[in-house]
């Protein structure tokens, strides 16, 4: 390498790649492109999905230094997970080469053809740049992304270590880039979630405190991530990570969890299936944790309530296992709302969803017989309110059918006994009304 370049750096430019075969003909998530400088640690481009024509473009870009070692490697690499990625994937195209032959094009676009795959040679479009200046923004942008992967190499320390000195020494390196990302600068948004993310781990495991602040932080980076960006989801799930920790933490403080179902909400729609970020997002200790931890709320006939149960009950889609106990919590909120107020259209509602219910939950169901009585309850107030006969032999057919299911000796037998008992002398009333005047 010429003296006159040592001690400099060039910005390298991932620009576009074509003829992109996978030698074992797998489908791929995406196409990424590694960097190795053999002195200094691999750099990998983002993922790119590939195109119908195998073609991908990356307009991506790193800042190396143009130090002793002459050579690197490039290699474009098929990923089979678009999210987190197991192993690098498989090559579809390597080549060594030397700094001086990347050089020698000058500022100009240029190609790299690599050895045949499958007929045809995989190639890549880039430009190389020497900057003279290296106290300026690139220089930066590498010092940042220095203090990062140091961050990152403590931090998974700490994970698998849980010495609480690399945790302090992974959020002394995010701070010291986060101090370098000031508003508006376009790392910030990371820069704030990988501050966040060591401190939420460092809570979790009671070596840190401050929840407000972890809670602020990814509040940020949320912010600066809007619907449409691709981080958006990642950081609805980082904050609903953070929300659900310090419900548990904060003796279960409802309007965490709360606030929980409208993240939920949000990012479900977000993750489409099949996703790494889906099972871990919807997954026991996420949105399903929520669900549970909701379901389990007492219902009243605010509307606050009735939209949170709606909003759970979105949550869970046909075939969720907590589908019918949602149906049934807002069948409740809903049937409240009608004693309250008396819109027979909630009671209506009521209705339908704990039918809807007891279909998901057959005779042999645990909460089959439960599901049965409060429908009866739901038809008997709909015959006072309308004076359908309908509703009343069907209320009646239900509490006999709970009877069966809850024999002499049942601990909850009384209740359909006394219903069915009210019941069926409302009925001899309404056939005989001369025998009821004889009674009163």
């Amino acid at each position: 390498m010429p003296g006159s370049l040592e001690g400099q750096y060039i910005r390298l430019e991932v620009i576009s790649g074509k003829n992109l075969k996978v030698p074992s003909q797998r489908i791929p998530a995406g196409i990424y492109v590694s960097i190795n400088p053999q002195s200094s640690r691999r750099w990998k481009s983002t993922i790119g999905v590939l195109s119908s024509d195998e073609s991908i473009a990356w307009r991506d870009a790193v800042t190396l230094s143009l130090d002793a070692s002459p050579t690197l490697s490039v290699e474009i690499r098929a990923s089979f997970e678009l999210d987190r990625m197991l192993g690098n994937g498989e090559v579809v195209g390597k080549l060594d080469t030397s700094w001086d032959a990347l050089l020698d094009h000058g500022d100009e676009l240029f190609d790299i053809s690599f050895p045949s795959v499958r007929g045809v040679h995989p190639s890549l479009t880039l430009r190389v740049t020497v900057l003279h200046n290296c106290d300026n923004q690139d220089s930066a942008l590498l010092d940042i992304s220095q203090d990062t992967d140091a961050g990152h190499e403590r931090f998974s320390t700490y994970v698998s270590s849980k010495t609480v000195s690399h945790l302090n020494d992974a959020v002394k390196h995010f701070q010291l880039v986060l101090n370098q990302c000031p508003v508006g600068h376009p790392h910030r948004a990371a820069a704030l979630t990988n501050l966040a993310w060591a401190h939420l781990q460092g809570y979790i495991r009671n070596d840190l405190q401050d929840i407000d602040s972890i809670t602020s932080l990814f509040r940020e980076a949320l912010a600066l991530r809007p619907q449409g960006h691709p981080d958006h989801p990642l950081s609805i799930y980082h904050l609903l990570k953070a929300l659900i920790w310090r419900y548990c933490k904060e003796n279960f403080t409802a309007v965490y969890i709360q606030e929980c179902v409208q993240l939920s909400c949000k990012l479900l729609p977000l993750c489409p299936e099949g996703t790494y970020l889906r099972s871990i997002a919807a997954g026991a200790n996420g949105i399903d944790y929520v669900i549970r931890e909701c379901n389990e709320l007492l219902a009243d006939a605010s509307d606050e309530s009735i939209h949170l149960r709606r909003a759970i009950l979105e949550l869970c889609p046909l075939g969720h296992q907590a589908r019918p106990k949602a149906l049934m919590n807002l069948a409740q909120a809903v049937q409240d709302h009608f004693l309250q107020r008396g819109t027979i259209d909630d009671l209506a509602e009521s209705i339908q969803h704990k039918r809807e219910a007891i279909s998901l939950c057959p005779e042999g169901h645990s909460e089959h017989d439960t599901y049965l009585y409060n429908l009866a309850v739901s038809l008997w107030y709909r015959f006072n309110h309308q004076d359908n006969s309908d509703d009343l032999n069907e209320a009646i057919s239900l509490y006999e059918e709970v009877l069966h299911l809850r024999p002499v000796g049942h601990k909850y037998r009384n209740f359909p006994l006394g219903s069915l008992g009210l019941a069926l002398n409302t009925r001899f009333d309404r056939r005989d009304p001369l025998a009821s005047s004889a009674r009163h």
